[in-house]
């Protein structure tokens, strides 16, 4: 038996859960769950790093005093920050600020998008690290501060150790995807010093120990620091060149794992990134806004009863209300800044503007599973290959009508579960390290047992949801 520590912060809210690999399979405990909520300052969105690190370390403490030999930190991607002698230097931006769409203008100047892409195979999206890094007036990186992502951000305040780890440095759009290194081209197009960027590590190292004494010298393991690498560890696939991975939570990252994909004409065309991801491999897959209005519109709600509405009541009340009525564009980047409600979708719906929250639900997972359909048939038109199985990750996969729509609307078995994918990935690679498995291929077995895996088959029309699709191109 082998009990470790995994820390998963998202946008909204992280945890400390306790990942005990037993002779009957994996058992997780929630022993820390704290609110991660963006703060605007000065007209500009960022996030509380001081609170973050109070509530993992306190978490973490929890999780030692209950038997962890180790510990992990994943988070979401490209959001950074400057350290210098040891100091934060200015905010940790979100990226969700808009201010970051300066930054397009700026790299496309000094460098052009086909260059770009072929250097680092990474969607074009404005939250993308090297726009950030170029909306930075004035800039913070300068010869003597170093730049980390957030999760090497918080393990750096908690170990004093500077690392920067692979799968999340990939995000960023300044890796060549080829040589899994910084690309010195990218760096001088951003005017940035290279001494401000440490070489990437592979996950699996020890990095140190915690300052804290209450960690009783607990040791910090660089696992798969970007959350989606950890999900796509995490996720219990048998034979990789038959499945098709989707991570479903605010975000939907829907694509596969794969070895020596490199960027192509089509994939650019496409949009299609490549993140970097552990032991050598190839996370080829697309970015879709995924549970992100849900949320937006439950927050909402909140604030106008009261209380929050259940994610089970809502959707209870969508099934009541009439199917494929309307449809959006899920990635309008007019609905991508917080503060979104039922209220934002009006300008931008095809059909019947809704008027009950069942039907605003319903609007919204209907026309995020067509969205999913459509970028599956894209990333196997790249790979000139269909895949028979969809594996659906993190906590949306527990929502049985999504799942189902998502197996009629792929064609697809769906394979839902676990829902704690991300906290197994991080502790899969520390379970590793530890030697309580000799690869990656036992732990995906060990949690390929889990009593909480469902399976879908098709059962419904396919072309009704292609139908269903088309009717974007009516968008206003």
């Amino acid at each position: 038996m082998t009990t470790v520590a995994a820390v998963d912060i998202g946008a909204t809210s992280g945890r400390v859960v306790l990942a005990e690999l037993a002779s009957d399979g994996p058992h997780l405990t929630e022993v820390s769950r704290f609110p991660n909520r963006l703060r605007q300052d000065d007209e500009a969105w960022t996030w509380d790093v001081l609170g973050l690190e109070r509530s993992m370390l306190d978490g973490l403490a929890a999780a030692a005093d209950q038997g962890a030999r180790s510990w992990g930190v994943d988070t979401w991607a490209v959001d950074y920050g400057v350290v210098q002698a040891g100091r934060l230097v200015g905010p940790v931006r979100a990226y969700r600020d808009p201010r970051h769409q300066r930054g397009i203008a700026v790299v496309r100047q000094r460098l052009p998008w086909a260059e770009l892409y072929d250097i680092s195979g990474i969607q074009d999206m404005t939250i993308n690290t090297i726009y950030q890094i170029a909306a930075d007036d004035p800039q913070r990186l300068v010869e003597g501060t170093t730049f980390l992502l957030m999760p090497d951000l918080l393990s750096y305040r908690a170990t004093g150790v500077l690392a920067t780890d692979i799968t999340n440095a990939s995000s960023t759009g300044m890796i060549d995807v080829r040589a899994r290194q910084w690309s010195r081209r990218v760096l001088d197009a951003l005017g940035v010093p290279a001494s401000a960027f440490l070489a990437p590590d592979e996950p699996g190292g020890v990095r140190g120990e915690a300052f804290d004494p209450r960690l009783r010298g607990l040791p910090l393991i660089g696992v798969a620091t970007h959350d989606t690498a950890s999900a796509f560890v995490g996720t219990p696939v048998g034979d990789r060149d038959q499945a098709l991975i989707l991570s479903l939570g605010t975000w939907a990252l829907i694509g596969v794992e794969a070895i020596g994909l490199t960027p192509n004409e089509r994939s650019r065309e496409l949009n299609v990134t490549h993140e970097l991801g552990v032991d050598g491999t190839i996370r080829f897959l697309r970015n879709v806004s995924g549970m992100w209005l849900l949320e937006e519109c439950r927050r909402a709600w909140a604030i106008e009863d009261g209380v929050e509405p259940s994610v089970p009541d809502l959707l209870a009340a969508a099934a009541s209300a009439p199917p494929m009525a309307t449809v959006f564009d899920v990635d309008s980047p007019a609905l991508a800044a917080p503060g979104q409600s039922a209220a934002s979708l009006t300008a931008h719906v095809v059909g019947p503007v809704p008027q009950t929250r069942g039907a605003v639900v319903r609007t919204i997972l209907e026309s995020l599973v067509s969205r999913l359909a459509e970028r599956v048939e894209q990333i196997e038109d790249v790979l000139g290959a269909e895949r028979p199985v969809l594996h659906v990750v993190g906590g949306a996969s527990r929502m049985s009508p999504v799942m189902q729509w998502l197996a009629d609307a792929t064609g697809k078995q769906v394979v839902a579960g676990p829902v704690e994918a991300t906290a197994l990935g991080n502790a899969a690679v520390q379970w590793r390290t530890l030697g309580a498995v000799a690869d990656l291929a036992e732990a995906r077995a060990a949690i390929a047992g889990m009593p909480e895996i469902v399976r879908y088959e098709p059962i419904g029309s396919r072309l009704a949801w292609r139908a269903f699709a088309a009717r974007l191109k009516e968008s206003p």
